[in-house]
């Protein structure tokens, strides 16, 4: 199944949690498109969150979406869910030094249920060497039947789908 916006609003009967947010674009278009069954959990690091929050406050979207802190690689605040059904992350692949810990926070979200839709934006060999580690650690898949990938990725944009690795034999 590609990556359609009418698809996505489908999946998120559950709460829902975006890494790496910033002021929070993609959760709170989320949060306005779809009629959310559960809150959109919009992370980062701290000196966002009041951008976060204010963004969400502007956007009257206080009853669908929360701010949080989440700090990669450390242990996921009780506020934000646990295995939530759908994580998202966009253009998270920036700096180096934390690539090993949004790792270490995916494999932390994500549980037996749950896919990350993953938006990747190519910029250096850097950034070829965390989807190498990511490749490792997750079971990942391109999605390549969106009507706009041929244009998105002409940019160096891509599109996955990542869930935890399943034990079992491997896929040929």
């Amino acid at each position: 199944m590609g990556f359609q916006p009418g698809v996505i609003c489908g999946l998120l009967t559950t709460a829902s949690v975006e890494l790496g947010a910033g002021g929070g674009l993609v959760g709170l278009a989320i949060a306005r498109a779809c009629r959310l069954e559960k809150r959109i959990y919009i992370t980062d690091q701290e000196p966002m969150f009041s951008l976060m929050e204010a963004n969400i406050e502007l956007n009257n979207l206080t009853p669908n979406a929360t701010a949080a802190i989440l700090n990669w690689g450390e242990p996921i605040p009780s506020q934000v869910p646990s295995k939530p059904d759908v994580i998202l992350a966009a253009d998270c692949v920036y700096f180096e030094p934390a690539f090993p810990l949004l790792i270490t926070t995916l494999q932390d979200l994500l549980g037996p249920n749950s896919v990350c839709y993953f938006c990747f934006k190519r910029r250096r060999r850097a950034d070829l060497r965390f989807m190498k580690m990511a490749k490792k650690a997750f079971d990942m898949e391109e999605i390549r039947d969106d009507p706009g990938a041929e244009s998105y990725n002409r940019e160096n944009i891509f599109l996955y789908t990542i869930r935890a690795k399943r034990s079992g034999p491997k896929k040929e």
